[in-house]
């Protein structure tokens, strides 16, 4: 549970960097943020401007099995490791048959993702709440200990799940669904700001006293999540 405690606090910290948050928000075409200008009392529709530009135009998502555009192949992957929470590691492909390579850094760094406009549901996620604090919501990244990220956003002053790798409008408020969709068994949800995590489990389960809460007693839970938390002041 420790290995993405530096990385979640340094995405936490990016995303209170005004740098960072001037120079993603001036990546927004200005027919968006005019969309988003004219319906903000309308929070709604507003999150559903951003959610389908930045799922349909901006990002693009990466495979975790690539064929090579040549041969039409499955390309082999070698995955190289790093400590740093920049660069979490690179996966690089290649094709056996033609040589072909596509490398692709697991960046860290908000302004790379940014720049290189591809990744998984981490890079989406650390992107995108980066984009909405620029918009002034404030926004946090979220995590499954199982394989997927996403962000809550604070609305009508309650943090509400938002998932840009999602279709609107399950994108916007639907915690539910992974659980009922995918068939998720959670044990610990976790939602990440910069001095502090929030055990947000709850919140994304309609089994919470029949399968999770038994799932968390046998395997003490709440205290590895007491002390993911004294680690996370740490940093």
């Amino acid at each position: 549970m420790y290995t993405n405690l530096m990385l979640y606090k340094a995405i936490s910290k990016q995303y209170n960097d005004n740098e960072i948050l001037t120079y993603v928000n001036h990546m927004i075409p200005q027919n968006v943020l005019s969309q988003f200008k004219s319906n903000k009392y309308q929070k709604d529709r507003t999150f559903r401007v951003v959610l389908q530009w930045f799922k349909n135009d901006f990002m693009k998502w990466m495979p975790k099995n690539l064929q090579c555009n040549i041969c039409n192949l499955q390309m082999k992957l070698q995955l190289l490791s790093d400590d740093s929470w920049k660069v979490r590691a690179t996966e690089i492909y290649e094709c056996i048959k033609c040589g072909s390579k596509v490398v692709f850094p697991r960046y860290g760094e908000i302004k790379k993702i940014a720049e290189t406009r591809i990744g998984r549901c981490s890079e989406w996620s650390m992107l995108f709440g980066a984009i909405l604090n620029s918009l002034s919501f404030p926004t946090r990244i979220v995590h499954d200990y199982l394989d997927h990220c996403w962000n809550e956003t604070y609305i009508r002053s309650k943090w509400i799940h938002i998932d840009s790798t999602l279709e609107y409008p399950i994108s916007f408020n639907h915690p539910y669904y992974y659980e009922q969709n995918w068939s998720k068994e959670y044990e610990q949800v976790i939602a990440f700001s910069s001095n502090s995590i929030e055990d947000v489990t709850r919140f994304y389960t309609e089994k919470w006293e029949n399968e999770v809460l038994k799932r968390r007693m046998k395997n003490k839970t709440d205290r590895k999540i007491s002390m993911l938390s004294k680690e996370y002041l740490k940093l």
